[in-house]
């Protein structure tokens, strides 16, 4: 019986352990969804921005997964840098509610800018354009994700300039 008992033990232990380092239904979507990107010519990584209480009124940061979109050939002419955040700042004009400037306001076409806002795909926390790349960031939730649908949306916020 004693036998029985420490047999009956280590099977639950060693059942307990393999139940325990399995991922998570989350964790293999997400794990699909970082691999379409990939696959689809981004990269993935967990970063976000600083917050900007000073400059932009932002207080808290944005973080969450950060995919981005390369440009191959980045022009030596195109400086332009710009990055919005949802969230609640004082740099705003020209941007739909809820959305700020992030650090500094940016002089770009209004009605595009925001024909691209409400164009998203997916729902994110920010979007940044520089001369070599541009990306979004975002938690990763929702039910679906299509990784050339986001990529053409990366390539027109470059393309925003």
């Amino acid at each position: 019986m004693l036998t029985l008992l420490i047999v009956m033990v280590a099977i639950l232990s060693l059942v307990g352990s393999v139940v325990w380092v399995r991922p998570s239904k989350r964790d293999v979507k997400l794990a699909k969804w970082r691999q379409e990107a990939r696959q689809a010519g981004m990269y993935v990584k967990l970063d976000g921005l600083a917050a900007e209480p000073k400059d932009s009124g932002i207080r808290d940061d944005i973080g969450g997964a950060s995919y981005y979109l390369y440009e191959p050939q980045a022009h030596k002419q195109d400086q332009l840098s710009w990055a919005l955040v949802k969230a609640e700042g004082w740099l705003q004009q020209g941007l739909p509610a809820r959305w700020s400037w992030y650090r500094q306001e940016v002089a770009l076409d209004g009605p595009r800018l925001q024909a691209l806002i409400a164009a998203l795909p997916i729902a994110v926390d920010a979007i940044e354009r520089t001369p070599k790349y541009s990306r979004i960031i975002w938690q990763e939730s929702g039910q679906e994700f299509d990784a050339q649908q986001l990529k053409q949306f990366l390539q027109q916020v470059q393309a925003l300039a």
